[in-house]
């Protein structure tokens, strides 16, 4: 008996012990990128229906450094596609439709498109209507100018049903859906069959006033510049939704503890899932699903300045919330990843940091040479933790030269010729920065450098050839 109590005590003290480590891993990850200014925003990890970790990083307004709450709200973006998907499922589970009814016995003045698209394709992005961001090309992002931009529409992207395409149309379609059953709003609908019995107190759906309390800035490429995109979209179904990261957490043990629904295994059933998104991952009914491991299931969302995700694991009761109101995790993917292997238990890197992001800090706050001194200092330390890319080079020295900004522009080049001296059109990039200053000499030595590494490059040809007239 001693003996099985002792063994007993070990297991509980190792079990502790990995969930402490847990907890210390997540502390350390955040605060490295919160402290290389590439996060900024809140997270919360549970495990077992209990939080085991939450904190907040960095500023609600930055003019203000008003610090974020663990109640702040965010545009959670498509992540409110899982929400939508809820309450078809809760709708399909009362019998008040079904998955493969046809579209046009629900909305009756579509193009007869609609006869043949059904309720599950529109679920599973499997439809072929295409998407009201980047398929129909529209200039008023309104629900009622999407649904008059459909109904004249004659052709669909492919045959219902033959192929994926991620489209948040087919979202906007089952909130109309929604409410064409229901007689309520979308938004009604959600708050009293899903916020208010989840315990989702600080969550809003369109239509809300114009004042929501707790609702945080939001900011694009540079944490100053504040984007309000976020602010003009009256599309729903999709989108629009705000929320903090203890709502959410409410809403995803509301999925687990059977709250909502019977029975929401149809939401990963993949057995129907035959056009994949990729090699990693199939679109369920509101949730991404990994291939690899299909307990695994998440929605990311991004608004305007908005970033977040929601990432659960049922198989071992874990949930991962991220909530940003800035863009950089977008470009540092393995935030999520590392953050997601900590959960697991499983070994982690840190991801190196793009250097456009401290550049714009110190360019911002302490001049233009800073930030050129410190660009030249991390690139010469081998063990730096931030990346070099050509790319985000060209494109910072773009933001300069679109500022008519010149000599900050050429020197940017000419540093990003110096590193990488074999890249043609970070030459062709400079030859165009001294072209647009009047610098016809330079100009030609830099397109005819472009030339040399790469004869096929147009826009050098076509410089050079105006310059020499």
């Amino acid at each position: 008996m001693k003996k099985i109590i002792t063994i007993c005590i070990l297991v509980i003290c190792a079990n502790y012990l990995k969930g402490q480590n847990k907890v210390n891993n997540l502390e350390n990850f955040f605060n490295y990128y919160n402290e290389l200014g590439v996060f900024n925003g809140v997270v919360l990890a549970a495990e077992n229906d209990k939080i085991i970790f939450q904190k907040e990083y960095g500023f609600a307004d930055f003019e203000n450094k008003t610090p974020l709450k663990r109640n702040s709200l965010f545009a959670i973006g498509s992540t409110t596609k899982t929400l939508t998907a809820t309450a078809i499922m809760m709708m399909e589970e009362n019998k008040l439709l079904s998955y493969d009814d046809p579209i046009s016995k629900y909305l009756t003045d579509l193009p007869s498109f609609s006869d043949s698209v059904t309720i599950r394709q529109l679920l599973t992005m499997t439809s072929g209507i295409p998407d009201y961001f980047r398929d129909m090309r529209m200039t008023e992002y309104t629900t009622p100018a999407v649904l008059n931009s459909l109904r004249k529409t004659d052709k669909l992207l492919f045959k219902p049903g033959a192929n994926y395409n991620y489209s948040s149309t087919n979202y906007l379609l089952l909130a109309k859906i929604i409410e064409h059953i229901s007689g309520m709003t979308w938004g009604e609908y959600l708050k009293k069959n899903i916020f208010i019995p989840s315990g989702m107190d600080n969550t809003y759906a369109y239509p809300y006033s114009d004042s929501i309390p707790g609702r945080v800035e939001a900011y694009q490429f540079i944490n100053w510049v504040k984007a309000d995109m976020d602010l003009n979209l009256s599309t729903y179904g999709a989108g629009n939704v705000y929320s903090c990261v203890d709502d959410l957490y409410a809403f995803s043990k509301a999925l687990e503890n059977g709250l909502l629904l019977k029975s929401y295994t149809s939401a990963y059933d993949t057995s129907q899932l035959i056009h994949p998104v990729n090699d990693s991952y199939y679109y369920g009914f509101g949730w991404l699903i990994s291939r690899k491991n299909p307990a695994v299931v998440f929605h990311n969302g991004a608004v305007g300045g908005f970033n977040t995700i929601i990432l659960r694991n049922y198989e071992v009761h874990s949930t991962l919330i991220i909530l940003c109101n800035n863009w950089w995790m977008s470009r540092i993917p393995g935030i999520i990843s590392g953050a997601h292997n900590i959960m697991l238990g499983k070994d982690f890197e840190y991801d190196k940091v793009v250097c456009t992001v401290p550049f714009y800090e110190i360019w911002w706050f302490k001049g233009f040479s800073a930030a050129m001194n410190w660009l030249r200092k991390e690139y010469s330390d081998p063990s730096g933790k931030f990346s070099f890319q050509p790319a985000e080079l060209n494109y910072l020295g773009y933001l300069f030269l679109s500022k008519k900004q010149f000599k900050e522009a050429i020197e940017i080049f000419r540093f990003c010729v110096e590193i990488y001296p074999d890249e043609y059109n970070l030459w062709d990039s400079l030859g165009e920065v001294y072209m647009t200053a009047g610098d016809k000499k330079n100009a030609i030595i830099s397109f005819k450098k472009a030339l040399e590494l790469n004869p096929n490059c147009t826009t050098s040809k076509e410089a050079l050839k105006k310059l020499e007239e």
